[in-house]
């Protein structure tokens, strides 16, 4: 049985992330703040400019300088925080022209597929509800189910293990996308539907949504 890992935002539909820089700058403030705010030295955060890296540095921090019990409410105060801002990225969330038939050409062939997103779990629910894509998925793991975002591969692990089949596959769009992969030892396939190859470290590449199952069914 063939299966295969799907990124959701940038991959399978379009926020706010990926048509506002000033939103994702925004969102790189926020957490920076929030996170000294919660007690994180700025010195642990230096070098680091992205909030999914710097909240797998926090989450180090904290794993290493605090308690237990210090730990559980560094995170409960986290998701507090980034809940509110999910929810509002999701709502922005819409289709691209290409995900519906790639999807449904998947399902059509037999192929298993499953979602790895950095975003909450009521952010996924949501976006996957309100756009008809929840029923196209075996399993969904979102960053309430890893101990870290993309791009360590925690996720995508946590995914194959709860498929029970090989997924030899994760379709993304970026980067971190790539290196989760390449850690959790399957191969990436980067969408980028401007036709633009990324410079960084790739098994294949696509521009279409479309050309996905023709690599996945090749194996």
């Amino acid at each position: 049985m063939r299966a295969v890992l799907f990124d959701l935002e940038g991959t399978l539909v379009e926020t706010a992330y990926e048509w506002s820089r000033e939103a994702v700058n925004e969102l790189r403030r926020g957490t920076k703040d929030k996170l000294i705010g919660l007690g994180v030295p700025e010195e642990a955060l230096m070098g680091l400019v992205r909030s999914t890296l710097l909240r797998n540095r926090a989450h180090e921090w904290v794993e290493a300088s605090l308690s237990q019990a210090e730990s559980a409410m560094f995170r409960a105060e986290l998701d507090t925080f980034m809940k509110p801002i999910e929810m509002g990225n999701a709502r922005s969330a819409r289709l691209y022209p290409d995900t519906l038939e790639a999807l449904e050409g998947l399902s059509a062939r037999g192929v298993e597929m499953g979602l790895v997103t950095n975003t909450s779990r009521g952010a996924a629910d949501y976006v996957l509800g309100n756009l008809g894509l929840g029923g196209f998925f075996r399993v969904v793991v979102t960053r309430d189910d890893a101990p870290r975002l993309k791009p360590d591969p925690s996720m995508l692990r946590a995914a194959v293990a709860e498929m029970g089949v090989a997924a030899g596959w994760l379709v993304g769009d970026s980067v971190f996308d790539a290196e989760a992969a390449r850690g959790a030892g399957l191969r990436s396939i980067i969408a980028r539907r401007n036709g633009v190859r990324p410079s960084f470290r790739h098994d294949r590449f696509v521009d279409s949504l479309n050309c996905v199952a023709s690599i996945v069914l090749e194996d």
